[in-house]
């Protein structure tokens, strides 16, 4: 089985070097590309993640979910593995991954815990056990195999925001998620910029107003506004 692991970024360059050379010694020769799918960051991420050994597609547009399709049309793996840049893999991830793909488990996921020992974000990760789109997430990672991805058309480029509930709804319509036993390893830096109970309540907000209907706009108009450090951009 080979797996392309896809990274979509947008000024990521303090970490992604870091983050594809931790991949690529946690897959330990294991047959996988690391793909950056990079919206034409204005630092340094393109050329550090190839120069650490990723192959880089460039999109012209800040929206993940057109990012990870762009990253998806060029990899060569029979399985698709979509991964932030701040987040921390298990050691195991590559068997793991195999392990889900032989039992015939066509999409899975990963539970969390974050790096800090905050009482409030213990709480938000234990919840990631559970069968339930509430408590999914992207950073949980993704894995589909090439088939499934295909079947159920990929991501939705007109997702700005919340394009990962949207793929993991229309993928329970054919079968459940494999949650798999390990934990990623999150970042808190967006808690750390913002108080807890208010960036908790924004997430409320946005998913509550999504699934009402609200135009994307609406939706990146609220995190731009209460969530520093949102990366979220309009549609024109």
């Amino acid at each position: 089985m080979k797996l392309s692991i896809i990274i979509p970024t947008l000024n990521e360059a303090a970490i992604i070097g870091k983050q594809i050379q931790s991949i690529a010694q946690k897959a330990n020769t294991k047959d996988i590309e690391i793909i950056v799918a990079d919206a034409y960051s204005e630092d340094d991420t393109a050329d550090i993640a190839r120069e650490a050994g990723a192959s880089v597609v460039l999109v012209d547009r800040c929206c993940r979910a057109r990012q990870m399709n762009e990253g998806a049309k060029v990899a060569t793996g029979d399985v698709f593995y979509f991964v932030h840049a701040d987040l921390t893999l298990p050691d195991g991830f590559f068997d793991d991954i195999l392990e889900g793909v032989a039992a015939k488990r066509s999409y899975g996921c990963y539970q969390v815990a974050f790096d800090r020992p905050v009482k409030g974000l213990q709480f938000n990760s234990s919840l990631s056990k559970y069968q339930g789109i509430f408590f999914r997430g992207g950073d949980q990672t993704l894995y589909m195999t090439k088939a499934f991805f295909s079947k159920i058309g990929g991501f939705d480029n007109d997702i700005v925001i919340m394009e990962d509930y949207e793929i993991l709804l229309r993928a329970s319509r054919y079968e459940k998620i494999n949650i798999m036993h390990a934990k990623v390893i999150i970042s808190a830096r967006k808690m750390e910029q913002n108080n807890y109970f208010r960036t908790n309540l924004v997430n409320v907000l946005v998913f509550s107003l999504f699934f009402l209907g609200a135009s994307q706009n609406t939706l990146v108009r609220i995190y731009q506004r209460f969530v520093k450090g949102a990366k979220y951009r309009e549609i024109e």
